[in-house]
């Protein structure tokens, strides 16, 4: 992987993982083989279109900046630990709330 590109792949890994979702599960949601989203996992950023994304990130529960951003935040050791799992489940938990009232808003309109 090159230093300038997103893992894109990585972090959605990261999101599946964390919510317990297996790869046919979530590929079972988007309508493609199991061979085919795990393809997705490993691309880098400029291998996945923004609809593909949006549609991951639905299916994850989470938006599109999450699955972006989420390669930024530190983790103390190769290993989640458990102060990992927080800060992981606190990002999920910001991004899944702010998607709620979006979404309230839009049909309250």
């Amino acid at each position: 992987m090159k230093e300038n590109k997103i893992p894109i792949g990585d972090n959605i890994r990261l999101v599946r993982n964390r919510l317990g979702y297996s790869q046919e599960y979530v590929a079972g949601r988007l309508g493609i083989s199991k061979q085919r989203y795990r393809q997705l996992e490993n691309e880098e950023q400029d291998s996945i279109t923004m609809g593909r994304l949006s549609e991951i990130a639905a299916v994850l529960e989470t938006d599109i900046e999450t699955l972006v951003s989420l390669h930024k935040v530190k983790f103390l050791k190769t290993g989640f630990q458990n102060e990992d799992h927080q800060v992981l489940h606190q990002l999920i938990q910001t991004q899944q709330e702010l998607i709620i009232a979006l979404k309230g808003k839009t049909s309250s309109e």
